[in-house]
C-alpha cells in the first residue's frame, strides 16, 4: 500500500467531505479522488459511498481506516527510528578542504545533505595524518583527495570522482608556449616541468606524471620544495612548465601581472581529479551521500549553462 494514499485516506475518513480533506492535505481534489480509486483498487473494495451531498464509509471503509490508521502510525515511528540513528550516525568526512574547487562541491554537497533527511555530515580536521589510514581504522567514513586510483585500488579501498578541473600550462610571458593558443602532451615532452614536492601537490603530481606516461613519456622535473601557497605560486619558473588548475585563484592574479601565459592543454584527459575515497563496504551506507553529489554537480552544471548562454 502507498504510504501517502493511505495518509490521506485516513483524512478523508476523518472529514468525510472531499474539498475539506485535499485543502488540509494540501492537495487537489481531483488528485484525493485519483489516490482514492488506486487504493480501492489496490484493495478490490469500496471504501466509501458517495451520495449528492456527502459521503460515508463502508464496512469495508471502516476495517480500512482501523487498520491503515495502525499501519501509518507505524510506518512514522519507523521512520523517526531511522531518521535519530543516522542523527547519532554521522558521517564523518576528511580532506584538504583548502581547495576551492573540492570544497565549492562539498559545501553544496553538504547543503544539500542537510536540507533533506540523509545522514548528517562531520568534517575531520587535516592534522596531518594519512587519511587512507584514518579511513582504514575507521575514524573517518570517506576522504577527498586528488588521489591516485592505482594506489587507492591496491590498498583494497574504493574511490569515485567527485570534481574534474582542466589543466593549463602555466609559462613565462617569454617562453615560446606563450605565444601559442594550446598545447598538446607531445608539446610537454621536451619540456622541463615544475614538480612540487609537498604533501599536499604529490598526489596531484602523480596524476600529472601518469598523463605524461600515458601519452608515452617520462616528464623532465626541476623539483622545488613547497610548504605553502606562496612559495607554491610565487617560485620563478626559469624556462620550466607548470601544469596546474586554471581555476586556482592565485593563478589568475598572477598571469595579470603580463609575467605568465596560460596556455589550454588540448586533450580530453587534461584534468586533475578529485576523488572520493572510502571502503567497498561501506558503498551502501555512501549511497545518500552521493546521491548529493551528482544533485550538487547537477546545480553548478545548470549555473554553468545558464552563465554561457548569458555571454
Amino acid at each position: 500500500m502507498n504510504i501517502e494514499h493511505g495518509r490521506e485516506f485516513l483524512k478523508l475518513a476523518q472529514c468525510l467531505n472531499f474539498t475539506e480533506a485535499a485543502n488540509s492535505l494540501n492537495i487537489t481534489q481531483p488528485a484525493l479522488s485519483k489516490h482514492l480509486a488506486a487504493l480501492e483498487r489496490e484493495l478490490g473494495v469500496r471504501l466509501v459511498e458517495r451520495t449528492r451531498k456527502n459521503i460515508q464509509l463502508t464496512e469495508e471503509g471502516r476495517m480500512c481506516f482501523e487498520t491503515c490508521a495502525i499501519i501509518v502510525s507505524q510506518y512514522d515511528k519507523m521512520k523517526r527510528s531511522f531518521d535519530e540513528l543516522k542523527a547519532a550516525h554521522p558521517l564523518k568526512i576528511g580532506g584538504r578542504f583548502e581547495d576551492a574547487d573540492v570544497a565549492t562541491l562539498m559545501s553544496m554537497t553538504a547543503m544539500l545533505a542537510r536540507s533533506s533527511h540523509r545522514p548528517p555530515l562531520a568534517f575531520a580536521r587535516d592534522d596531518g595524518h594519512d587519511a587512507a589510514d584514518l579511513l582504514e581504522r575507521g575514524e573517518i567514513d570517506l576522504f577527498v583527495d586528488y588521489a591516485n586510483p592505482v594506489q587507492v585500488e591496491e590498498r583494497g579501498l574504493a574511490l569515485r570522482p567527485f570534481v574534474a578541473t582542466p589543466l593549463v600550462a602555466i609559462v613565462g610571458s617569454d617562453h615560446a608556449l606563450a605565444r601559442r593558443r594550446s598545447v598538446g602532451w607531445a608539446d610537454l615532452k621536451n619540456e622541463t616541468l615544475v614538480k612540487f614536492v609537498s604533501d599536499k601537490t604529490n598526489p596531484a603530481w602523480t596524476q600529472i606524471e601518469t598523463l605524461c606516461r600515458a601519452h608515452g613519456f617520462a616528464p623532465k622535473t626541476r623539483p622545488v620544495s613547497s610548504l605553502n601557497d606562496v612559495e607554491f605560486f610565487s617560485t620563478p619558473l626559469d624556462g620550466s612548465v607548470l601544469i596546474w588548475k586554471r581555476t586556482q585563484k592565485q593563478i589568475g592574479l598572477l598571469l595579470e601581472t603580463g609575467r605568465r601565459a596560460c596556455v589550454p592543454i588540448d586533450s580530453e584527459d587534461a584534468q586533475l581529479v578529485a576523488y572520493l575515497v572510502f571502503k567497498p563496504s561501506d558503498e551502501a551506507r555512501l549511497a545518500s551521500l552521493f546521491e548529493a553529489v551528482d544533485e550538487a554537480k547537477a546545480l553548478i552544471e545548470k549555473r554553468k549553462k545558464r552563465e554561457d548562454a548569458a555571454e
